[in-house]
């Protein structure tokens, strides 16, 4: 018996070593803690309740026979819990090597997406339109007595993407009599913060990309100073969702040729004895987004714009430049733009040239302009989301421009247009009703001049219909 009770106590202290273990250990021993307290449990049985048990119950002489028997059938038992751990280890092994290949497989299928994904999006995509232009003007009595004229107003083509990373983004423009390049820009994106453009590409002034909702645009337009294009690089920084603000520098207009008024922009061009030119302009535009609601924000910004003006006749350098301030206000569906801006030109000219004026040119026409003006303008639109058959989009609008220039022999221009524009799939059609009073593109001999048809309201309706692709 007391025998037997060492025994006891061993296999107790033994037990207790192999049960008593960190959760650390418990989490990494794994099989081998079960393979460990299947030996102990075995042994102890063997060699400590087999043989008690074998002397209360057997003679002297058989205790040897029952603690063989005993410990054979043990050893049976514990061959046959070590087969199963062995099959649930091979079992535990199997279940890793699936899931190690299942999620090879998900990475693998991930990184071909992405792949795809950035093959789809390296690449140079194609797209245009086709405009047609119907118009009606009241001071035109040939254009009247035909009831107006419709015609093929431009036909246009557009590239854009990229290529390992370097931006293009291009437009080439045809319309009746002369073709243009609109812009063409290559560029790249240091990071989501900052992009540079460099080529012919937007001159950041005013509201973005345009200060208007119709066809006309607002006067600022026929001035250059909205959606006007020049040649040389400009950076857009966006250092939080708060600011936007564009830094440039403009080597000349989209031409160099500034004798060429077959253009899209209006620029300085040169023709009899206005001999001036742009060159070396630079530009600083910033920009302020509020947010106050969920369809309720606002843009405020300013805008600087500097330059020289050289004369071909002297040879000299003139300055020029420009200031301005806007607010883009959007309401759930409408829209209110207001924005004031003053502009000078100082140009070189020989004895004898008015320094009151300069001339710019585009669409195949020079015309004179005043040189220092302020001007207002104001865009008030609703937009409405329709179901109309093909028509999905209306969006409705009345714009504004005052000029009141500040030099001699000069007359305010005024311009407004009323109307809507109206989208059906690739199909957005303008119909606008077009007013001015010493308005170039509105019956006026130029902007700010004091001619004979200075003080005359003219007024033209006009249709333009364009499939965009």
């Amino acid at each position: 018996m007391l025998r037997a009770n060492k025994l006891h106590q061993g296999c107790a202290r033994a037990l207790d070593a192999d049960a008593v273990t960190t959760p650390a250990k418990k989490k990494y021993a794994g099989f081998g803690l079960a393979r460990s307290l299947m030996k102990t449990v075995g042994i102890c049985a063997v060699l400590g309740s087999v043989p008690v048990l074998g002397l209360q119950a057997a003679e002297p002489g058989d205790e040897s026979e029952v603690l063989r028997e005993h410990i054979e059938q043990m050893q049976r038992d514990l061959l046959e819990m070590q087969a199963r751990l062995d099959d649930l280890q091979r079992e535990r092994d199997q279940e890793r090597s699936e899931r190690e290949r299942i999620e090879q497989r998900v990475t693998e299928v991930a990184d071909a997406a992405a792949a795809a994904a950035e093959e789809d999006a390296d690449g140079i995509n194609f797209g245009g339109a086709v405009r047609l232009n119907y118009g009606w003007r009241d001071y035109d009595d040939q254009n009247k007595d035909r009831v107006g004229d419709f015609e093929l107003e431009l036909f246009r083509i557009n590239v854009n993407g990229s290529v390992g990373n370097v931006l293009l983004d291009a437009e080439w423009r045809r319309y009746n009599g002369f073709q243009a390049i609109h812009h063409a820009w290559m560029g790249y994106d240091f990071s989501d913060e900052l992009q540079m453009q460099l080529g012919i590409t937007q001159v950041p002034f005013g509201i973005l990309p345009y200060g208007s909702h119709s066809f006309w645009f607002t006067g600022n337009y026929y001035l250059g100073y909205e959606d006007d294009y020049d040649t040389g690089v400009k950076f857009v920084h966006t250092p939080s969702d708060d600011w936007t603000f564009h830094y440039a520098f403009f080597k000349n207009p989209e031409y160099a040729s500034d004798g060429r008024s077959d253009r899209y922009s209006f620029d300085l061009v040169t023709a009899g004895e206005q001999q001036n030119t742009e060159t070396n302009q630079i530009n600083f535009r910033a920009e302020r987004h509020l947010v106050f609601g969920e369809s309720v924000r606002a843009d405020v910004g300013v805008s600087l714009q500097a330059g020289q003006m050289y004369n071909r006749a002297t040879e000299k350098n003139g300055d020029r430049w420009a200031i301005g301030a806007h607010l883009d206000y959007y309401n759930g569906p409408w829209n209110l733009r207001l924005q004031a801006m003053r502009y000078e030109y100082n140009p070189k000219n020989p004895e004898g040239v008015s320094d009151d004026f300069v001339q710019k040119g585009a669409f195949g026409f020079p015309f004179l302009m005043a040189a220092e003006a302020n001007v207002y303008n104001y865009s008030v639109s609703r937009s409405f989301n329709v179901d109309w058959g093909p028509i999905t989009y209306v969006n409705c609008y009345n714009e504004g421009t005052f000029i009141d220039p500040d030099v001699d022999n000069s007359a305010e221009s005024i311009q407004s247009t009323t109307g809507c524009a109206v989208g059906a799939g690739g199909v957005y059609a303008y119909f606008d009703w077009i007013a001015g009073k010493n308005m170039w593109f509105a019956g006026g001999d130029g902007l700010g001049l004091d001619a004979s048809t200075a003080g005359k309201w003219r007024s033209r309706f006009n249709v333009n219909i364009g499939y965009y692709f």
